[in-house]
């Protein structure tokens, strides 16, 4: 299952959640409007009863469902990233566990890159704040730009970013990291037209787990993605480094 069509079933649920919502509504506003002709008399409801009343279950609707409606665009600014528009940290996390269960259940590979952002703090430091914003939208349009629609791209921390492929091998992961710091290198980011290009490198770690070899946890490829990171950054960065399960 993609980013889009767990957002879809997210929406769909929310729908749902409203349809429930008025149909119970509808049902309570039925019941009392029966009970009331009967009853009116009996409580003194002023002749206006039903209107007020209608108004009233109106009221209490609009309600629920703008409450609904904010726990939905809330949910979306949780799962997306406020700056670079990719997934948040969170959202990754849980996505790989599902991946991971997926992968183990349906003997397939999945694989894992970790990325860092060479060098982010110099470029920030020195062009500002608002440069630093603007390079990392750049720089998370490359990789959306690189990778395919079923994969999960996201921030995972300041200049550190995560991208999940599943039903990927080591191989094919080698080589989308490859292709990856292949076009970050060659995309230079402009920073205004007064200003000089500043040339981005990554150092990318890279870790899979096929069958039947699946680790613990999902965790693992984290932790095996970190560890070959720490190993480029350690050998002088910009480059692509692999560890595995198997």
């Amino acid at each position: 299952m993609n980013d889009r069509l767990h957002l879809a079933t997210k929406s769909l649920k929310t729908c749902l959640l409203i349809g429930a919502v008025l149909s119970a509504s509808l049902l309570v506003y039925s019941l009392l409007a029966g009970l009331l002709p009967l009853y009116g008399e009996k409580i003194r409801l002023p002749p206006l009863g039903r209107p007020v009343l209608a108004a009233c279950l109106a009221l209490v609707l609009l309600t629920c469902l703008r409450g609904l409606t904010l726990l939905d665009r809330l949910g979306s600014q949780v799962i997306r990233d406020g700056l670079t528009g990719l997934v948040g940290r969170d959202y990754a996390r849980q996505r790989l566990k599902e991946e991971y269960y997926r992968a183990k259940r349906y003997e397939q590979p999945l694989s894992l890159l970790m990325i860092d952002l060479d060098s982010f703090r110099p470029p920030n430091d020195r062009f500002g704040r608002a440069a630093g914003d603007h390079l990392l939208k750049y720089f998370a349009g490359l990789v959306l730009g690189t990778v395919r629609p079923s994969d999960v791209a996201a921030r995972f921390d300041g200049g550190e970013f995560l991208i999940i492929l599943p039903n990927t091998g080591p191989h094919e992961a080698q080589a989308v990291a490859e292709r990856l710091r292949r076009r970050i290198a060659e995309s230079p980011f402009r920073i205004d037209a007064g200003r000089e290009d500043v040339r981005l490198t990554v150092s990318i770690g890279a870790s899979s787990m096929s069958f039947p070899e699946y680790g613990q946890d999902a965790e693992e490829l984290i932790t095996m993605a970190d560890l070959a990171l720490y190993q480029v950054k350690k050998d002088g960065r910009n480059a692509v480094s692999a560890g595995s399960a198997n």
